[in-house]
C-alpha cells in the first residue's frame, strides 16, 4: 500500500503541484506548436542553420573588395652640438619633428581559384543545412505526435488496467463469500487473490508508464496537458497507397531529405579535392594605396635666440597588381589534396549506407504498417471470442464444469486483449507517420489530417 501511496502523490504532484499545467483540452496541433515553440533540439536545428547561412557571406567576403585606412601620428626632438665645416664652434640647436600621415588601402583579389571553390562549397553546406533542418523538422512532426499517442495509449491501458482489477475484485469478493460460506476451497480463493493482487501491481505499473509519457511529451512542449483530445473507438484503417513497396523506395530515394542532405555532402568533399589541389595555381591580387604625409619641423637656437619652423606635405599614389607563384611548399600541398581525396570516399561509403538504412526503414515502416492493420483485425476477433469464452466460462462455473481458475484465465484474456487490440490501433496510428517520414514526404498538412480525424472522433 505504501508503494501505491506513493504512485498516487506522484500523480497528485504531475497534476496539481505545477505552475504552468494546460487545464483545458489540448489537440495535436495545439502541442505541435507548443513542441514547434519549445523543443530544444528542434532550436539547435534552426541556430544551426542560421550559422550557416553566415559561413556563406564570410567566405563571398574573401572576394570583395578590402579597404583599409589608417593615421599615424609621431614626434621626434632632437638635441646637437657640432663644428662648422671649417672646424669653428657652431651653434647649438635643438629640434621638434612632428609627422601626421593618413593612408587608405584597397585589396581586391582577381584571380584566386581556392577561394571561388571555398564560396561554391558554402552555397552547397547551407543548402545541406536547409534539407537536414527540414529533415529534424520532419522528425519533431513525428516525436511529437509519438509522445501524444504514447500519452493517450498509456490513458487507455491504465483505464483497461483498472477494469479488469475491478473485475478480479468481484470475482475475489464473491469467492470469498463462497470460501468463508464452504462452496470453495482455498485454493480457489487464493487464486482469486493472486490474480487480484497481480491487477494491483499492473495498475501501479501502467500508472508509471503514464507519468514517464506525460513528462516525455512534456520534454518536447515545456509544459503538461490536463486533458489530450482522444482517438475514440471508431477508427477506419486503410493499408498503405501506393500499395507497392519499389513505389515507396523510389520516392525515398527522390525525396528523403537526410539523404539528399548526404549527397549534397558528397558534392562539397569533392569541390574540397579542387580546392587543395589549387595550391598549386598562381594567386593574382590587385592594390591601390594612397597616403598624405605632413611634417611639422621647428628647430631652436638658444644661444641666437632664434626659431626655425619648416612644413613639409608629401602625398602619393601606389598601384600594382601582385602575381603569386607557389614553386615548393613541402608537398604540404599534395599531402592536402589526397587528403581530400580519402575524405570524398569516406562521404561517398556514408551516403551508401544511409541509403541503406533509408531504405530498410521504409520497408520497415511499410511491412509494420501492413501488420498493424492485421494486428488490428486480428485482435478484434481475439477480443470477440475471448468474451464469448469468458461468458461460457462463466457458466460452466456455475454449472460446476468448470472451476475458478477458468474464470480468471478468460477474464484476464479478455482484457488482455482489450490492451492488445489498444495496442494495435496506436500502432497504426504511428506507423503510418513513420512511413512518410521515412520516404521524406511528412508535412504539416499531414498531422493537421490527423487532428481533424481525432476531433471527428
Amino acid at each position: 500500500m505504501k508503494l501505491r501511496n506513493i504512485h498516487t502523490l506522484l500523480a497528485a504532484t504531475l497534476f496539481c503541484g505545477l505552475a504552468n499545467v494546460s487545464y483545458a483540452a489540448t489537440d495535436l496541433m495545439d502541442v505541435y506548436q507548443d513542441a514547434l515553440n519549445n523543443d530544444s533540439q528542434y532550436k539547435i536545428s534552426e541556430a544551426s542553420l542560421k550559422a550557416t547561412e553566415q559561413d556563406y557571406r564570410i567566405s563571398r567576403s574573401s572576394l570583395l573588395p578590402q579597404i583599409n585606412g589608417s593615421i599615424s601620428r609621431s614626434r621626434s626632438d632632437t638635441d646637437s652640438e657640432g663644428q662648422g665645416l671649417d672646424g669653428s664652434p657652431s651653434d647649438p640647436f635643438s629640434s621638434e619633428v612632428n609627422t601626421t600621415t593618413y593612408a587608405v588601402q584597397l585589396d581586391q583579389v582577381l584571380f584566386d581559384w581556392g577561394q571561388w571553390i571555398a564560396l561554391e562549397q558554402s552555397e552547397m553546406r547551407v543548402r545541406a543545412a536547409e534539407l537536414t533542418h527540414g529533415a529534424n523538422l520532419q522528425s519533431l512532426m513525428l516525436r511529437t505526435t509519438q509522445a501524444y499517442f504514447n500519452v493517450l495509449s498509456a490513458q487507455e491501458t491504465l483505464a483497461i488496467t483498472r477494469n479488469e482489477k475491478q473485475a478480479l475484485q468481484q470475482q475475489l469478493d464473491l469467492t470469498r463469500e463462497q470460501y468463508e460460506s464452504g462452496l470453495a476451497n482455498a485454493t480457489d480463493f487464493l487464486n482469486a487473490q493472486a490474480n487480484f493482487d497481480q491487477s494491483v501491481a499492473n495498475e501501479i505499473s501502467q500508472e508509471t508508464n503514464l507519468i514517464n509519457a506525460q513528462e516525455a511529451l512534456r520534454e518536447l512542449t515545456g509544459q503538461y496537458y490536463s486533458e489530450l483530445e482522444d482517438v475514440g473507438n471508431s477508427i477506419q484503417m486503410t493499408p498503405p497507397r501506393p500499395a507497392n513497396i519499389d513505389d515507396w523506395l523510389r520516392v525515398a530515394n527522390e525525396s528523403n531529405l537526410g539523404l539528399k542532405a548526404q549527397q549534397m555532402s558528397v558534392r562539397i568533399a569533392r569541390d574540397e579535392i579542387k580546392r587543395n589541389r589549387s595550391g598549386h595555381y598562381p594567386n593574382a591580387n590587385f592594390r591601390v594605396s594612397y597616403s598624405d604625409r605632413e611634417s611639422d619641423t621647428e628647430r631652436m637656437f638658444p644661444t641666437l635666440g632664434v626659431n626655425q619652423n619648416t612644413s613639409n606635405l608629401t602625398d602619393g599614389y601606389q598601384a600594382g597588381v601582385t602575381v603569386s607563384i607557389p614553386i615548393f611548399s613541402g608537398l604540404r600541398t599534395s599531402a592536402q589534396t589526397e587528403k581530400a581525396k580519402q575524405n570524398y570516399l569516406r562521404t561517398t561509403h556514408e551516403l551508401e549506407q544511409n541509403a541503406r538504412q533509408i531504405q530498410r526503414s521504409v520497408r520497415s515502416a511499410y511491412t509494420t504498417l501492413e501488420a498493424s492493420i492485421q494486428s488490428f483485425n486480428a485482435n478484434k476477433r481475439v477480443l470477440e471470442s475471448s468474451q464469448s469464452s469468458l461468458e461460457a466460462t462463466r457458466d460452466g462455473y456455475q454449472a460446476g464444469t468448470r472451476n475458478i481458475i477458468d474464470v480468471l484465465q478468460a477474464t484476464r484474456s479478455v482484457y488482455a486483449a482489450q490492451r492488445s487490440l489498444s495496442r494495435a490501433k496506436f500502432d497504426y496510428l504511428i506507423n503510418g507517420l513513420k512511413l512518410k517520414e521515412a520516404v521524406g514526404t511528412l508535412t504539416k498538412d499531414d498531422i493537421e489530417e490527423v487532428n481533424q480525424w481525432l476531433l471527428n472522433n
